[in-house]
């Protein structure tokens, strides 16, 4: 009896089903709309009903938000809101690296023949994550922690240590949501998703730290240049001459609606003070040299 088409052909998992809709929602112009939404000087009455829904939605607290007077004008202003003076304590000892954002632990681990982990399961090129094969290089055998930050988070990314700004790229792609579930399912998720790696020369050696798009994110912006995620650029590598010098805790960028940040330095001495799953707040220990 022959054999049915059907049957000879492999059947779709639910894994399939979940790439293809993870895929079919990746595209970059609703993002952008989603953005330019979010700019938009709604009614008062409208943009509070809109905040208040969110907060309630995803549990946030504005007690330790910067909240301006009469309210925020835009949602990206409520979504990009920055903290009240204290509301973060970044440890100040020499040989530590602290967190560069709240969010939560997703990765962790060493750089082993140019891998780093994006789930279990899951690894992928650093090369093709950072768009620079010789600054891959250098951090070989270094340590990476990769932080995801969900929708209740505090979005802005502040530096790990003291060192100056000698760089970055800009990697346009795709913007596949990183929601963890993503992660586990879709192979090289980050380094095919739009991102800005900041290079940093520091005490420790070079430091890259990248931010990772994601679906919804209007725009990635950082502190140091006028790079901006999702308008339309071409793949770029910059020099920053003179390198621009920072603290530890200083402002690095912001996500206009959340991401993931992947974090790696030089090899050395470094002990992880945080593993899997763990909950983050910006400024706490992450990694300690000695």
């Amino acid at each position: 009896m022959p054999v049915s088409l059907r049957s000879r052909l492999p059947r779709a998992t639910p894994d399939d089903l979940l790439r293809m809709v993870y895929r079919a929602a990746s595209g970059n112009l609703p993002s952008r709309g989603i953005g330019r939404f979010a700019d938009l000087p709604l009614p008062r009455p409208v943009l509070d009903a809109m905040v208040a829904s969110y907060c309630r939605v995803c549990g946030i607290s504005l007690g330790e938000a910067e909240v301006p007077a009469g309210g925020f004008p835009t949602f990206d202003a409520f979504f990009t809101r920055r903290l009240k003076p204290g509301a973060r304590v970044v440890d100040a000892s020499a040989d530590v690296i602290a967190s560069p954002s709240d969010g939560r632990v997703q990765s962790v681990g060493r750089v082993e023949r140019g891998m780093v982990v994006q789930a279990k399961g899951r690894d992928y090129e650093l090369c093709d994550l950072l768009g620079d094969r010789e600054l891959a290089l250098g951090l070989e055998g270094g340590p990476f922690l990769t932080i995801y930050l969900s929708p209740r988070d505090y979005h802005r990314v502040h530096f790990p240590c003291d060192g100056e700004v000698a760089g970055s790229r800009y990697s346009p792609g795709r913007l596949y949501t990183v929601a963890p579930r993503a992660t586990r399912v879709v192979p090289r998720l980050f380094a095919q998703n739009e991102r800005i790696t900041t290079i940093a020369g520091t005490a420790f050696g070079q430091v890259a730290l990248v931010m990772v798009g994601a679906t919804g994110v209007g725009r990635i912006s950082v502190s140091y240049c006028d790079l901006r995620t999702n308008v339309g650029r071409r793949s770029e590598c910059r020099d920053i001459s003179p390198p621009v010098p920072f603290r530890k805790g200083d402002e690095l960028g912001t996500f206009h609606l959340g991401s993931t940040v992947v974090l790696v330095l030089e090899p050395g001495p470094w002990s992880f003070r945080v593993g899997v799953g763990d909950v983050l707040r910006m400024g706490q220990p992450v990694l300690v040299r000695g």
